[in-house]
């Protein structure tokens, strides 16, 4: 292709709390500023957190009592008002159900996610494919893995932008307590907060002096307070605005995460910006394992214990802070490297290499093909054939 076309960028979620979410909005203040024409479509944001059309984003608000054809035919819908677009698939959902009448130009898959979520089905979407994005070079080894014929020139590691404010201090004066700060949605799936309660009473039985903040929420936090929230060390203090979340990153002297699988995760290089010492499960295929074996051995754990994370925060509760401090440096340092500006310049650029590259995958011109259970109800499929959304 001579010129580079409009974006099309297709997600779950655009406007919700999350990290994927936290991309899109960088994308939408950046794609206009690189001469990129680019509308953002989401399959199920609703009031409050969006759902509401606007000049280059529209929600279809769909839920799990949409149909699969009605879902398809809103899709074709999109496809034919951006007829000719770069598509962009945000962690593939959707995208063999919908790619067959997109009217694309070239397809890119964004791989937010670690092999965990993207393994079971990327080689059954190749074929719909003409590039692929992902967040680590870990991540990228499990790509080379799964495509192992898939050129090179075709998949990029983007680094996760992240908008940290200037004059951020590492430097802790350290307390009687060991400050521990948790983020993230405060859900079960793959985020694994019910595991905050063991984690807990292990520092007790290990007497870590400790206080916990927890700066988010969700469906868990009821659940957590009933079990925790007789411990006057453990504050909930609900989402944080922009400037009270640096705030408190900042006084953190432990970043801590149960979670069962990530891309990034973007909350992990947000606490390393602000000198805050990640607690991490050693999930593959993310910056996790990028970066965290070469910070410091403390600061990783086995995936989904607990006991394991409280031990790790309790040897660095065992360490000074004249020992610390040049692994909370070395921590900002690495987060450095992930300036917007980096991230923006790297996919203007993948985007027109793919633009100009032959088209490989299948064309989108055509119907929707058919099958039995588009009549069922969004639900109903991804409960009993959840493998469908594959096919």
């Amino acid at each position: 292709m001579s010129e580079m076309p409009s974006l099309l960028h297709v997600a779950s979620w655009v406007r919700s709390i999350g990290g994927v979410e936290t991309l899109l909005a960088q994308h939408a203040r950046a794609d206009a500023a690189a001469g990129l024409k680019a509308t953002q479509v989401s399959l199920f944001d609703r009031p409050p957190f969006g759902g509401e059309p606007e000049p280059g984003y529209v929600p279809l608000r769909l839920g799990g009592w949409s149909t699969v054809r009605a879902m398809r035919r809103a899709m074709a819908g999109v496809g034919r008002e951006n007829a000719g677009a770069l598509v962009l698939w945000h962690n593939g959902w959707g995208l063999p159900w919908f790619a067959p009448a997109d009217r694309s130009a070239r397809r890119i898959v964004c791989l937010w996610d670690s092999v965990e979520h993207f393994g079971p089905w990327l080689a059954s979407v190749r074929s719909w494919l003409d590039g692929v994005i992902c967040m680590s070079a870990a991540a990228r080894e499990d790509v080379r893995r799964l495509l192992p014929d898939w050129p090179e020139e075709r998949t990029q590691v983007l680094r996760v932008p992240l908008a940290a404010p200037a004059g951020l201090v590492v430097e802790r004066t350290r307390g009687a307590e060991l400050v521990i700060g948790c983020a993230g949605r405060l859900v079960k799936a793959q985020k694994r907060w019910e595991r905050l309660v063991p984690f807990v009473a292990e520092l007790r039985r290990l007497g870590v002096a400790y206080r916990i903040e927890v700066v988010s929420d969700g469906p868990l936090r009821p659940w957590l307070q009933q079990r925790l929230g007789d411990d006057a060390r453990i504050a909930f203090l609900g989402w944080q605005d922009r400037a009270a979340y640096w705030q408190r990153l900042q006084r953190w002297d432990v970043a801590l995460s149960f979670t069962d699988h990530e891309g990034g995760p973007i909350v992990m290089l947000e606490a390393m910006a602000a000198g805050a010492l990640p607690v991490y499960p050693a999930i593959g295929g993310s910056l996790v394992r990028d970066y965290l074996p070469g910070l410091d051995a403390r600061s990783q754990y086995a995936v989904g214990d607990p006991v394991a994370a409280a031990r790790a925060v309790q040897a660095w509760a065992a360490t000074t802070e004249a020992e610390v401090q040049p692994v909370r440096a070395r921590a900002q340092e690495i987060a450095a490297g992930h300036r917007p500006e980096h991230y923006d310049a790297d996919f203007a650029a993948f985007a027109r290499r793919i633009a100009a590259l032959p088209r490989v995958s299948r064309d989108g011109a055509g119907e929707m093909p058919r099958r039995w259970w588009d009549v069922l109800p969004l639900g109903v499929v991804t409960r009993l054939m959840p493998g469908a959304l594959w096919r």
